[in-house]
Order: C-alpha cells, then structure tokens, then sequence
C-alpha cells in the first residue's frame, strides 16, 4: 500500500467529495513495515493470507502488560506463515478513535482489498467497527466482559449476528452469547518462558523479602470486577497465622517477567466477578504456582483435580482456610503437566483453521510464507506506540 497518495491526481473537492475525503484520509494512514523476510519460492508459487488483527487492547512500551496474549498469538499465526497486521484502536486516548478504525477498514478492505480476513479481538464497539466492513469475512474473538457483563452484551450480540466466525473463552459464554456455533478457542500461553523456577532467586530478582508468605493477584486492584477486597479480607484473617504475609499485585509489566513473579509467590488467588478464560491460571500452572480461585470462567475446568489448586466460594474464610492449607505445606503444585496443552501454538492452529475454511483462495503448491507486515493506527498520535518491534 502507498502511503504516498495524493489527491490531486484525483480531482478537486467539488469534482468527487467522497473520493477527496478517502484520499485526505488516505494521506494521514501511518504505514509501519515490520519485519523483512525472503524466500526461495517465486510469487506464483506462493499463497499469501493477509490477517488484519483489530484490537483495542495490546501491549505497548507504555503499557506492556496490556493484552500480551493477543500479541503472542499474532506471532504464533505468523510463525504458521500469516501476514499478520495490526490495527490498534486506542479507545483510552478518544472513543472517537473507533469511527477513525471505521475508516481505516473501509479503506483497506473495500477499496484497497487488502486483506482476506479481519479479525477483530474483543466484541462490543471493538467486533462492531471490524464488522462494518462487508468485503472481507470478520472473524471476531469474544474475551470475557464484551459477553458477561450485561452492559456491553447487547452490542456484543449484534456484532456476533454480522461476523462470519465467532470464536469465545468458555463454554459459559457460548451459551450467553447464544451462539452455538461458536469456537471455544482460548488463548494460549508460552511454555518455554513460563516454568518452574528457584523461588530463592526470583525474590532476590524482584527484591521480595525471602522468609515471608507471598500471595500473588494478577490484576490491578482497582478494577471492580476484579474483586481484590475478597482478598484484602481473607489476608485479614490470615495475618492471625502469618503475621508477615504479603500481596503482590501484577499488571502492567512485560510478558517476560510474568515467570519471575510466579516462580517468587506462594500462591496466585483470583476472586473475580466474571471473567472468560484467565490466562493468570494457565501461567501460573505452568510455573508450578498453587492456585486458590474462586468459581469464575472456565478456572474449574481447567484446575480439575491438579494438586495444590482449588476452588473456592466467595467466602473470605473459606479462601482464607484454603490459602493457609498450601502455606503450611510449602509445596508447589503440579499444574505443569496439565497446562502442557495448552501452549500457543496449539490455539493458534485452531484459529488458522478457521481462516483457512473462510479463504476464497487456495494455494498451490499449498504453501505460504510471511511477507513484510504493516501497522495502522487509530490515532495518528500513537505512531510510536504501535510502530513495535511490536513485532
């Protein structure tokens, strides 16, 4: 794509409005190359499939803990051989910036046809402006909130009746988005960054005192729908029994950290209202990280019978109670040998196949290879949040 367009080859404003207003929005388009390949095979031997990821959640410098699991599974389908590009809609900056992904897509869909498949990660306003192009099939990824929380589901239904796969966390949000056809395709996570470790030099890594309990919450506290009272309130009553316990809350860090601090806790407790598939539990089996949660998502399914994890009511004590049975022992858990299903590259093959039974294209010979990616973004502003190596 040239992002070098220019209107005045084109005609004046008065001549062809509509084509004045897409050339101006043409000319502000941020185009990012990314990452150069080569390869031994000649054009016509080769079948491209073009992936246009659109996302409002995804880690930046100023915010590396954002959404890692989107990024991770982009390289995934890239190591697959997808030309995967990204378009980023910083809602934080203005909502105003959905319209502007609007745009974008009816650009590079319907008129620049860019891309064999959009897919768009979150449902609500996110799967809405995905869907608002028709050249293309929309593939949209509901992660959690954008289907259980009622404020957001109504629009989350919408986008869901447009798209052309539907792809969700947990058989509990098939079921509440009323579509049973979609895919229960959770993201994965990266087993060979996240494993067990010395607990000892993760501490000393991180600067944790090393004698004392350590309780380990993955999220911000002050999210509501993250519930981190239930745990303030349990801590309570563990300080009767372990005076010196501490809360150590993760958010907003690189992905490459996420071991460490599994690796330095006792425990990993998740008390959320709702939540879809939490990769927090999957990272922190991996690592061998007891986990205490409460009924939410598909946390249950996932734990099953795997020694040292456990489900508990929302009950302060009972959480407590539960807390203290793995301090005591001071054993890890074995969750490694369950979450070794659970890997990137397994999901991103599920995902891969639902692009290729919506590809119009067939590659002969089958084979396809990674191309220079691009990225465009929602807010000309954020040219150095997205120009990654983000890739």
């Amino acid at each position: 794509m040239n992002s070098e367009f220019s209107v005045d080859e084109r005609g004046d404003k008065g001549q062809f409005p509509l084509a004045y207003s897409l050339a101006l929005f043409a000319e502000k388009l941020r185009v990012y190359p990314s990452r150069p390949t080569s390869t031994k095979y000649s054009e016509n031997q080769i079948h491209f499939m073009k992936i246009l990821f659109v996302t409002n959640r995804y880690p930046t410098p100023q915010t590396p803990g954002d959404s890692p699991c989107i990024a991770r599974q982009r390289d995934a389908l890239e190591q697959l051989g997808y030309d995967v590009d990204l378009l980023f809609i910083d809602s934080q900056r203005s909502r105003l910036n959905y319209l502007k992904a609007v745009l974008q897509l009816f650009w590079s869909t319907q008129i620049c046809r860019k891309y064999d498949i959009v897919h768009a990660h979150y449902g609500h306003y996110c799967g809405l402006a995905a869907c608002a192009q028709f050249a293309r099939p929309t593939v949209v990824t509901f992660r959690g909130s954008d289907v259980l929380n009622p404020r957001e589901r109504p629009v989350s239904r919408l986008v869901a009746r447009f798209a052309s796969r539907l792809i969700v966390m947990s058989q509990e949000m098939k079921h509440v988005l009323g579509h049973e056809a979609a895919h229960i395709i959770p993201y994965g996570i990266d087993l060979e960054l996240l494993q067990p470790g010395c607990r000892e030099a993760a501490r000393e890594e991180l600067g944790l005192a090393q004698q004392v309990p350590i309780v380990l919450f993955p999220y911000d506290p002050s999210r509501k729908v993250k519930q981190f009272n239930l745990v303030e309130q349990s801590i309570s009553i563990l300080n009767n029994e372990f005076p010196e316990i501490q809360v150590v809350a993760i958010y907003d860090k690189p992905y490459e950290s996420i071991p460490v601090y599994m690796n330095a806790c006792d425990v990993l407790v998740m008390t959320s209202m709702t939540e879809g598939a939490p990769v927090a539990v999957r990272e922190a089996m991996a690592c061998n990280l007891p986990v205490v949660s409460v009924d939410v998502g598909d946390v249950a399914e996932v734990i099953g019978s795997t020694e040292g994890c456990s489900i508990a009511s929302r009950d302060p004590q009972e959480i407590a109670d539960r807390v203290a049975r793995i301090l005591r022992s001071g054993l890890r858990s074995n969750g490694r040998s369950v979450a070794m299903t659970m890997g990137i590259a397994t999901y991103a093959r599920a995902v891969a196949d639902i692009y290729d039974g919506l590809s119009r294209k067939k590659a002969t010979p089958s084979i396809r290879v990674s191309r220079p990616s691009i990225k465009l973004v929602a807010d000309s502003q954020q040219e150095e949040l997205v120009s990654r190596d983000i890739g």
